[in-house]
């Protein structure tokens, strides 16, 4: 689940996701908000933001890898979800 809010002149879009440790979230100045045209949250641990900027476009990805200790299958899933944004 993907949630948003605003504070001290940035915007922080964030991972809410009930089972989670750890998440991931990007911040983005406010100045620069109106520029976001696509926000994705495809895990718990990956998220995309994507601005478009004059005539450039910019894709951010924030990534919280699995740390060692986690069951291989969600490693596995992981790494197939990120490849899926590439």
């Amino acid at each position: 689940m993907l949630k948003a809010k605003e504070t001290n002149g940035y915007k922080l879009w964030y991972s809410d996701f009930k089972r989670v440790t750890n998440g991931v979230g990007i911040l983005i100045e406010k100045a620069l908000v109106e520029q976001v045209v696509e926000v994705m949250c495809k895990s718990d641990c990956i998220m995309s933001v994507k601005l478009v900027v004059g005539s450039e476009i910019f894709n951010v990805i924030s990534v919280y890898v699995p740390q060692i200790g986690l069951d291989e299958d969600i490693k596995r899933l992981f790494w197939e979800d990120s490849m899926r944004l590439c």
